[in-house]
Parts: structure tokens; C-alpha cells; sequence
């Protein structure tokens, strides 16, 4: 086992006081870890094989993996069956990927039993996907909620080299904005990981080109710059990043919505987009939004800066153009300032 998976199976037991009874020193384990306990520390606990096998078939424990029981009646929950699989591997296996997205609430990644392991084999079983890593040090791996995963940063460079690159972007752009992380934490797993020539670098470095210095993601100054903007036109019925979709459809996290006008209201963060790859991006996202019946009026920080008067007068105008029920007009193409 690596010293990083140890120290992190370390973190989420408790140690109970050698005084209590053998079920009170099981019990202290299983409070902070939703209900689960390995056969190795109930045998430490003092209990013994037999004592075990009275307890699984008379004494309210059930078996749940290999080694691995759920003591009393603890619910069933995604969070218990993804740590009952990791403790089951051994206890060198933190959540990863997918499942670590979904751990860190990033929108667009449902439940799903998923681990990376200190030099272990990729696999793909009927319970889950498990990832071989040759390079998972401690400070790639953190605790939430009892489990041990991958942070933040280490699994935006991970979904990169599983998922579509747009779901990466909307990620990425999305944890940014709630500050679970930096750009300097995603630029350190970048440099641990992209000599080493993992999946996902190429992918990983083309967001970091785009998010140079200076980059403003959503969430922050560019927000507050357009909320007050539309503030003191008199115009505040929105909502502020309104997840649209689900967990299998999940268009994205849109920065100001109208929902009775049916409009979006997306405050692109850099000032230009360059490349054809950026167009494609925002011209697929935007689709994705009218063919739900969404206008989309894109501004940047230069309109709100420079031209705020004409930002306010295109957001009114678009509110106008929505149909009578509220659904948006029939405009093929999104809404854009005027240059």
C-alpha cells in the first residue's frame, strides 16, 4: 500500500478507547465511515472469526464485500457502496474520476463506482472501473465526507482522460467559479502529470493556454460586473448560474437566466474567442440551449465595460422577442451584442 493511501485510510478511522467493549470499539469506526467496518479492524476491535460470523447471521451486521460489513442499520447509500468498494480493494484505492466528480457535486456526473489505485491494472468490472496510476501522491488525495478521493484538481486532469472534452471544459470552468480550486492548484497537478505522459495532457493544456493570466471565471468580478450592470437598469428577475439538465443531459451551469422570457444570459470571461475550437464550443453549447427552447445573448467584459447601455438594451429587446407562452422565438442563431 502507498504511504498516501495509507495515511488516507488512516484519516477516515477513528481510534475508540481500548477501555469500551469490543461492539463500542466497532462502533466508533463505523459511525464515521457510514455504517462500514473491515474484517481486520474487528478483529482488532477484539472480536473474533466466530464472534463475527454471530453478528452477521443474529447480531444486525450484514455483509457487503469481501472483508468489508455494514454494522446496525446504516442506510444504503451511494457514499457507503463506493467506500465499501474501496476498503474492499485493500485500502490503497481512493474514488476517482467520475465518481470523485460526483463526490465534489460537479454538475454533469451522476453515481458511479469508480477508483484509481496506487500501480494497480486498469479494469472494468460489472461493479465498477478501476484506473492503475503510477503517480497518486498524498497531495493528489484528499477526505470528503469519510472517502477517500481524488481532489479537485487531480480529478479535472483524470475526467480528461475519459470524458468529452466539453464536459471537462464545463468542469472545469464550473469548479473554478465555486473555488474548489485554483488555477494554480490545476497548473500543479498539470506540471505532476503531463511529463509522465498521462491521458488527458493535451486536452488539459489547451484549457490552460486559454485560461492565460488574468483569466476571470465565472462566479466572480465578471458576475458582479453584470448583475450591477443590469441592476441599475432596474432589470434583477434572473437567476444566477442555473444549472440546465441532468445528470445524462446536462447542457451546463449558464451564468443569468430569465426563465419566464426563456432567456440565457452567458458572460464570456475572455474577452475574444480565438480559435475555431472555442466557436464550435459555444456554438454547440448554444444549440444545445435553443433546442430547449432558450434565447442566447452572449456579452463579454468589454460590453459591460464599455458599452453597458447597449448590453441593457439587448437584453430588453430579446425579453421582448419571446413568444406570447414564453418560449423563445424562432431565431436560429443566438443573440449577440451589436459590435
Amino acid at each position: 500500500m502507498s504511504h498516501s493511501a495509507k495515511t488516507m485510510v488512516a484519516m477516515t478511522t477513528m481510534t475508540p478507547s481500548l477501555e469500551s467493549t469490543p461492539d463500542d470499539r466497532v462502533l466508533a469506526i463505523a459511525r464515521g465511515r457510514h455504517g462500514l467496518i473491515t474484517d481486520a479492524e474487528a478483529r482488532a476491535c477484539g472480536l473474533s472469526k466466530s464472534g463475527i460470523s454471530r453478528r452477521l447471521h443474529h447480531g444486525g451486521w450484514a455483509h457487503l464485500h469481501h472483508g468489508v460489513y455494514v454494522v446496525g442499520a446504516a442506510p444504503d447509500t451511494f457514499a457507503q457502496r463506493l467506500l465499501g468498494r474501496l476498503l474492499s480493494l485493500g485500502g490503497d484505492a481512493v474514488a476517482s474520476h467520475r465518481a470523485a466528480a460526483h463526490i465534489q457535486a460537479i454538475p454533469g456526473f451522476g453515481e458511479a463506482i469508480e477508483w484509481s489505485r496506487p500501480r494497480g491494472r486498469s479494469q472494468r468490472r460489472p461493479y465498477g472501473v478501476g484506473h492503475g496510476s503510477v503517480w497518486l501522491p498524498a497531495g493528489h488525495v484528499m477526505v470528503r465526507d469519510g472517502i477517500p478521493v481524488t481532489t479537485v484538481a487531480r480529478t479535472l486532469f483524470d475526467l480528461a482522460g475519459v470524458v468529452h472534452a466539453g464536459r471537462v471544459e464545463r468542469a472545469l470552468d464550473n469548479a473554478l467559479s465555486r473555488r474548489l480550486c485554483t488555477m494554480d492548484d490545476v497548473s500543479v497537478v498539470f506540471d505532476d502529470l503531463a511529463r509522465r505522459g498521462r491521458r488527458g495532457t493535451v486536452v488539459m493544456r489547451e484549457f490552460l493556454q486559454a485560461r492565460g493570466p488574468g483569466y476571470v471565471p465565472p462566479n466572480s468580478q465578471l458576475e458582479k460586473l453584470g448583475r450591477k450592470v443590469l441592476g441599475d437598469a432596474g432589470i434583477d428577475d434572473f437567476e444566477v448560474e442555473v444549472d440546465l439538465g441532468g445528470d445524462q443531459e446536462w447542457v451546463g451551469r449558464v451564468d443569468l437566466l430569465f426563465e419566464r422570457d426563456r432567456l440565457v444570459v452567458e458572460l464570456d470571461s475572455r474577452t475574444f474567442h480565438q480559435s475555431k475550437l472555442d466557436r464550435e464550443r459555444d456554438r454547440q453549447r448554444d444549440n444545445s440551449l435553443m433546442a430547449r427552447g432558450f434565447r442566447v445573448l452572449r456579452v463579454t467584459w468589454n460590453d459591460l465595460k464599455q458599452h453597458p447601455a447597449r448590453v441593457v438594451s439587448q437584453v430588453v429587446a430579446a425579453r421582448r422577442a419571446s413568444g406570447p407562452t414564453g418560449v423563445a422565438g424562432s431565431s436560429s442563431t443566438p443573440v449577440h451584442p451589436a459590435a
